[in-house]
């Protein structure tokens, strides 16, 4: 019974940090919350390029945690892609140099993160304070969503688009709102204020 215990328990701990790859469009349209991730060491992330204009990812100007093997030269074409596996914890500033105010973000790498632990840090919500349209965002594709008053209340709720979708909220009275986003069995609660 202990052996097995024993192997329960190691097996518990290599699935709830296995080591998953990420994929990020990159163009002007990301914004620094579809850019901004936490991961852990042995994750990867794959940048696609969503349209035709020159593109790289680079350490910002100034960055002394990146890798010095982190960043792409300028790469040109839909569809193209650089991809990065971070194998020591950081928290790295970075950027396309073609796009600097545009494109740009961070990624913080930590030691040991479940799968669970990623898809709670890595939901967002652009803007937050939201007045009309929000943005829901995760590392991870998520199949649901839904909103519910400060009483517990649902109020509104829909369908992921891979990795976000778009809320238009404007029927929501202001307030305090928490969003409740889920992808299989994982789960995260956000806190969300409405205008």
């Amino acid at each position: 019974m202990k052996q097995f215990l024993s192997t329960l328990f190691m097996l518990s701990v290599f699935f709830a940090s296995a080591q998953q790859t990420f994929e990020v469009d990159w163009d002007q349209s990301t914004t620094e919350a579809d850019a901004t991730f936490t991961i852990e060491t042995g994750d990867t992330i794959i940048w696609t390029w969503a349209n035709q204009s020159p593109h790289d990812v680079v350490a910002s100007p100034g960055e002394t945690d990146a890798p010095a093997d982190f960043g792409s030269e300028i790469i040109i074409g839909t569809g193209q892609t650089y991809q990065y596996t971070f194998t020591v914890e950081a928290v790295i500033d970075y950027l396309c140099s073609v796009h600097p105010t545009s494109m740009l973000g961070t990624i913080t790498v930590e030691e040991a993160l479940s799968t669970q632990d990623k898809f709670e840090e890595n939901i967002t919500f652009f803007p937050n304070p939201v007045t009309d349209n929000v943005r829901i965002r995760s590392l991870f594709q998520f199949d649901t969503y839904r909103i519910f008053d400060i009483n517990g209340k649902q109020v509104s709720e829909g369908v992921g688009n891979g990795t976000y979708t778009d809320a238009n909220l404007s029927h929501l009275k202001t307030g305090t709102y928490f969003v409740k986003v889920v992808d299989g069995a994982l789960e995260a609660t956000v806190r969300l204020l409405k205008k």
